[in-house]
């Protein structure tokens, strides 16, 4: 779903959604959810530093001992200097507050509860801007606290904990945020902010009750920061609420956007537009989160966003609300990996637009169609709108589409065809439930080869506005020449398993991706094609390939001269293989290599 609205003028409502929970079984690891806020370990103060007490029952007159604590965090917020530690008793603290100093790199400055009951900041319905403001400061942790309230659409910062110009290594570990405009923001508008940790949260509360416009929101210039272990759900139905969202302004400047940003394990669920969303973002690691039951797409690249990588994600049940959505939507943004994830039972499970260099290898994308309204939006790969140097290889794709839609398992060109370079290679195609198996409609530059379709319908493909058999196609197009269409033999489809079995035909029937041009030795392979791997573009790792009798990681490429360099010195000798691991003397079909060196 593409964002129209800015910040800015969004007006938030305050209702409360109550969804059951998703239940899912994957090969994928999944997180697991976030940590309540019950007792923790008690951080011990630096050498020579202190701690001060805080009691609903106290008195900011005291001396902040255990005897004798404050009334108020911000009493002790004005006193504690580097290395110190406020612990603060259960109970409801209707405060802002905002932290008077800054810690040191090994003096942390922090606030922390102390008991078994749940501390609560509380902004008092709006009538405060936030719960906890941080603003140019340095060095501090916040451990196992409440911050609800701060619902104002109005009232600045409108979040539950604030994070703003200037401030650097803030931890929020197990911070429960709900009933604000915003749960938590880190937010860089005139001076950047680096090495924020969001990690083991929530942002929702009692009854499901979440945030009005974004569960976590890193906005403008932040940097080097992270979102580990979370669990950020129940935004509220207004217009586009998003449960993690990184990003500039709209329409914005990427100069101005967040940077070298990594979220990983979290679960992001029953949101009211995307799960995670990106918009002129550079640098993203996007790992290891499960997706689910979000009202629009699952994870979503907008605007700008550059360098970006996919991976490990389970993404399911998207598409809630909205018509046109998908497992993984990747717009108008440039170098994106998307790689060994599950997207599944979306209405489709990945859309590629306005992009260029995409590369999207060993997913398994099945069963997107989930109610779909218009059957057409039901598809497992669509690709359109000027994307260029798209590589898509060893994908498996099973059971996608709905019956009734003229629209294929996976489409190119669909609505607006002006996509290019195209590569379409060692895929699997499998029992699509759409008319067609394959959609492809004037893109320049296209190749499909070395796939296997199959189907217990007759194959059906649509060429340059053209339906045709298989056997008319391939004659028509000059494409899939070395294509299968054998029943792939999956070890267990009713299970998900879509490996494949020792016997099926398509083992060892893939294509060796890329050759190299000359003999040589080093750590720089200049090779045939380069376009099928990455180097993860500086926020992941970079493929792991077989040259020759060898394998290594890739560290760089230079696709201009398809150059690529390697983690270490090896040999190789003119026409080697160059391709993703495999065993044997060519690569298995699909995303799922039976055995790999």
């Amino acid at each position: 779903m593409k964002k129209i609205i800015p910040f800015s003028l969004l007006i938030g409502l305050a209702m409360s959604v109550a969804c059951a929970s998703s239940t899912s079984t994957a090969p994928v690891s999944l997180p697991d959810g976030a940590v309540t806020n019950t007792s923790t370990l008690i951080v011990s103060p630096a050498l020579g530093s202190r701690y001060y007490y805080v009691s609903t029952h106290g008195n900011d007159a005291n001396s902040g001992t255990k005897e004798l604590p404050f009334q108020t965090i911000g009493k002790a917020a004005n006193l504690a200097q580097a290395g110190d530690v406020v612990l603060i008793q259960p109970g409801v603290y209707y405060e802002d507050v905002k932290p008077l100093h800054s810690g040191e790199p090994d003096k942390y400055i922090t606030y922390q509860n102390e008991g078994n009951g749940e501390v609560i900041i509380d902004a008092k319905d709006g009538q405060r801007g936030a719960c906890i403001e941080i603003d140019n400061k340095g060095y501090l942790q916040f451990i196992g606290l409440t911050v609800r309230g701060a619902n104002s659409p109005i009232t600045w910062p409108r979040s539950g904990v604030s994070i703003t110009d200037g401030s650097t290594h803030i931890i929020l570990d197990n911070i429960t945020a709900y009933d604000n405009y915003v749960g938590i923001m880190a937010y860089g508008r005139e001076k950047p902010i680096s090495y924020i940790t969001v990690k083991n949260s929530k942002t929702f509360g009692p009854g499901n009750l979440g945030n009005i416009h974004y569960g976590i929101f890193f906005y403008k210039k932040v940097y080097d920061s992270s979102m580990v272990n979370n669990h950020v759900a129940y935004t509220l139905p207004e217009s586009q609420s998003y449960g993690i969202e990184i990003a500039t302004d709209f329409p914005g400047l990427q100069s101005n956007g967040p940077r070298r940003i990594i979220i990983t394990g979290n679960e992001v669920g029953h949101n009211e537009s995307e799960g995670i969303h990106t918009w002129n973002a550079v640098g993203v690691l996007i790992d290891n989160n499960y997706l689910h039951d979000n009202g629009a797409t699952g994870i979503q690249l907008e605007d700008g966003s550059e360098n970006v990588i996919v991976e490990n994600n389970l993404s399911e049940n998207n598409a809630q609300k909205y018509e046109f959505e998908a497992g993984t939507w990747v717009d108008d943004s440039k170098n994106v990996v998307v790689r060994n994830n599950i997207l599944r039972s979306n209405k489709v499970g990945l859309i590629i637009t306005d992009s260029d260099r995409i590369i999207v290898h060993d997913n398994f994308l099945y069963l997107n169609n989930r109610g779909a309204q218009n059957l057409n939006n039901a598809a497992g790969l669509i690709v359109e709108d000027s994307a260029t140097n798209i590589s898509v290889t060893q994908n498996t794709f099973y059971g996608n589409g709905a019956q009734g839609s003229e629209h294929g398992a996976v489409n190119f060109g669909l609505f607006n065809p002006s996509c290019a370079a195209i590569n379409f290679k060692n895929n699997i195609v499998a029992e699509t439930a759409n008319a067609l198996d394959l959609f492809q409609e004037s893109c320049l530059g296209f190749t499909s080869d070395f796939n296997n379709f199959s189907n217990t319908r007759s194959l059906a493909m649509k060429w340059n506005q053209t339906r045709m058999d298989w056997p008319t196609y391939r004659k028509t197009s000059g494409q899939d020449a070395h294509s299968l269409t054998s029943a792939p033999l999956f070890a267990d489809v009713t299970a998900f398993n879509f490996s494949l079995q020792l016997k099926s035909p398509l083992v060892g029937k893939g294509m060796i991706l890329a050759r190299t041009t000359a003999a040589g030795s080093g750590n720089t392979v200049i090779v045939t094609d380069a376009s099928y791997f990455s180097d993860g573009f500086g926020i992941g790792s970079g493929d792991r390939v077989v040259i020759g009798d060898d394998s290594a990681s890739i560290i760089s490429i230079d696709y201009g001269n398809n150059a690529i360099r390697v983690d270490r010195e090896i040999r190789w000798e003119k026409d080697d293989a160059v391709s993703f691991p495999f065993d044997g003397s060519s690569p298995d079909m699909g995303a799922s290599e039976i055995s790999v060196r």
